[in-house]
C-alpha cells in the first residue's frame, strides 16, 4: 500500500514537472530576469495565449551556437512555440552579439505582419539598450496582445449583410434623386432642355444638319518609369516565417 502511495506521488510530481516544462514561455539562460519578473510575465503571456489561442515565447540566450540569428529564432519557434490554432511568435535575445529577432510562423504572420513586428520592436529596443529586460519583455507581450486585439476586432466586429447593403444603396439613390430635384427646382434661371437647340434663343440660329464630322485626335505617349520593390523580415519568404530583427 505504501509503495503504491509513493508511486502515485512520484507520478504526480513528474507529471507536473513535465507540464511545467511544456508550458515554459520564458527561457532566460543569462538570469537577466528575477523569478518574480518571470512569473509575472508568464502569467501575462498565458492570459493572451488562452484568449487568442496563440503561442508567445521569449528566449534570452548567450549565443546561437554558430547558427544565424534568423535560423536560430525560426528553429526555436518551430520547436517550442508551434501547434497553436492561431500561430506562434517568439522574441529571441542574444547577449554576445546584442541582437534581437522576432520570429512569426505562417499562421501568426496573417495576424501580425512583418511591419507590425517592426512597430513592436520600437517599444522594447530602447529598454534592451538600457538594460531593463523586464520592461522590454513586458512591452513586447503587451504590443503583441494589442495587435491581436486589433486584428480580431477588425475581423469579427463587422459582418457584411447583402440585404443591408442593398437597402443602403436603394436609400442613397432615393436621397440623391430628391436632392437633385430640389436643386433643379430652386434655380429660377434654369429650365430642363431636351436637346441642344433648346439652349439657343429661338430664331437666332438655325441648325440645318445633325451630323458630326470627326477630324482628328492627338495622341501623346510617355514612357513609364519602372519602380523597385523591397522586402522586410528575415527568412520570411512566401507564406513561411516572418518577423524583423536588429541590435541593441
Amino acid at each position: 500500500m505504501i509503495k503504491k502511495f509513493f508511486a502515485f506521488v512520484t507520478f504526480i510530481v513528474m507529471f507536473n514537472f513535465t507540464v511545467a516544462l511544456a508550458a515554459q514561455s520564458i527561457v532566460d539562460t543569462q538570469n537577466l530576469l528575477t523569478a518574480n519578473e518571470i512569473n509575472e510575465l508568464t502569467q501575462k503571456i498565458q492570459k493572451v495565449e488562452q484568449e487568442f489561442q496563440v503561442k508567445i515565447g521569449i528566449e534570452i540566450l548567450k549565443n546561437t551556437h554558430g547558427q544565424s540569428l534568423d535560423d536560430a529564432a525560426n528553429s526555436l519557434l518551430d520547436k517550442n512555440f508551434s501547434g497553436a490554432p492561431n500561430g506562434g511568435i517568439l522574441l529571441l535575445i542574444v547577449m554576445d552579439t546584442h541582437k534581437w529577432k522576432i520570429s512569426t510562423d505562417s499562421t501568426m504572420r496573417q495576424r501580425i505582419s512583418d511591419e507590425d513586428t517592426e512597430y513592436i520592436a520600437q517599444n522594447f529596443v530602447r529598454h534592451l539598450s538600457n538594460g531593463d529586460y523586464y520592461k522590454a519583455c513586458y512591452n513586447y507581450i503587451n504590443d503583441v496582445e494589442n495587435h491581436l486585439i486589433n486584428y480580431y476586432y477588425d475581423e469579427s466586429g463587422f459582418t457584411f449583410s447583402p440585404l443591408l447593403a442593398g437597402l443602403g444603396f436603394l436609400l442613397s439613390l432615393i436621397c440623391a434623386a430628391i436632392f437633385r430635384s430640389h436643386l433643379i427646382n430652386s434655380m429660377s434661371n434654369v429650365h430642363q432642355a431636351t436637346n441642344a437647340a433648346d439652349y439657343l434663343k429661338r430664331d437666332t440660329v438655325k441648325i440645318t444638319e445633325t451630323k458630326d464630322t470627326y477630324l482628328f485626335t492627338n495622341v501623346t505617349r510617355r514612357k513609364k518609369n519602372k519602380g523597385s520593390s523591397g522586402s522586410r523580415g528575415g527568412g520570411g519568404g512566401g507564406g513561411g516565417h516572418g518577423g524583423s530583427s536588429g541590435s541593441f
